[in-house]
């Protein structure tokens, strides 16, 4: 690996912190199954809310199991509903407990009627169908499990009426604009905070392999190499796909990784690696507001300036977004 690389790949790693682990109670599961006979296996509550549950999926594209953590709104027997879905950064440490951990989701979730999906990505599995060197493997096929098998479950056994949104920061922030563009019609609204949105680009190449390889994971079998498999990379990258969002309402943010106002409590070891990743993000999410805006396809761009690729701004940006968010899915 590239001394670059190391670099990225532990500097990635700095900017997570474990969330704490929760107390869990059996419930029943739904008797429901995607189309490729995906199902939930197991369901626990989550420091013994009713209306927060952690999923077991037992994921037919993945070819293992997968998390996911659901808030159900008030009422939630009575009717059908629409869903937000919230995608996590680099996920071997934040995974689908990211944003209850991280952020008031659960508040902001009590009254606002509808359901909050939290998906895991695997070990940094990009929210895509990973190339495997081509060969025909049922395994890592993160984008068939968010966006094909999850709705289906979410709506089959968790009373979701098809309405979605979709939200992610940093690697999260790539899969929702990535999915968007990929799946076609699964979302109407999707938001990316500080995400890698030109991974076929020099700096989002050299982010998106340090991220994979400190995963301990094969960059290569994600989409191959960057020189012989340049079409599988094109393909999955939003910023050359950005026509294929058309129809889809965009929202993207980031700060350029100078310490903003919400830094004061990062910690002084963790403040390098957050300053190099928001500068590397802040610049392709900048390139990609103008390559829409190029395009006539519509978006909201808050590049706010001075801040680091922390929660703090997330948490920021999910307030932003939220009330948005909601009147798309009540349209």
């Amino acid at each position: 690996m590239r001394p670059f690389v190391r670099w990225c790949a532990a500097l990635a790693a700095a900017v997570c912190a474990l969330p704490g682990t929760p107390a869990f109670a059996a419930t029943a599961v739904p008797d429901a199954r995607a189309d490729d006979g995906s199902h939930v296996v197991a369901q626990t509550t989550v420091d013994g809310d009713a209306r927060v549950l952690d999923l077991t999926v037992r994921s037919a594209g993945v070819g293992a199991y997968a998390m996911v953590r659901l808030i159900l709104p008030r009422n939630w027997a009575e009717r059908s509903w629409p869903a937000v879905y919230l995608l996590a950064g680099e996920t071997r440490l934040q995974d689908y407990r990211g944003w209850s951990a991280n952020t008031d989701i659960r508040r902001l979730a009590d009254d606002a009627g509808v359901l909050v999906v939290m998906p895991g990505a695997g070990t940094a599995g990009f929210f895509t169908d990973w190339w495997n060197y081509g060969k025909d493997l049922a395994l890592n096929q993160w984008e068939t499990f968010t966006a094909v098998e999850l709705p289906q479950l979410i709506d089959r056994g968790y009373r979701g009426n098809g309405r979605r949104a979709v939200a992610g920061l940093s690697l999260g922030g790539y899969g929702a604009f990535e999915l968007a563009a990929r799946q076609p019609g699964v979302f109407r609204y999707a938001a990316s905070f500080s995400g890698n949105l030109n991974p076929a680009g020099p700096t989002g190449e050299l982010l998106t392999s340090a991220i994979v390889g400190s995963a301990r994971l094969d960059p290569e079998a994600l989409w191959g190499d960057r020189r012989r498999e340049a079409a599988r990379w094109e393909a999955h990258d939003p910023l050359v796909n950005a026509d294929r969002l058309r129809g889809t309402e965009l929202y993207l943010s980031a700060g350029n990784g100078l310490p903003g106002p919400l830094d004061a409590r990062l910690p002084i070891d963790v403040l390098p690696g957050a300053m190099l990743l928001e500068f590397l993000c802040g610049a392709q999410t900048a390139a990609m507001a103008g390559r829409l805006r190029d395009l006539g396809v519509p978006v909201t761009a808050d590049l706010y300036g001075p801040g680091t690729h922390q929660w703090a701004y997330w948490q920021e940006q999910l307030h932003k977004t939220w009330p948005r968010m909601l009147q798309v899915l009540a349209s």
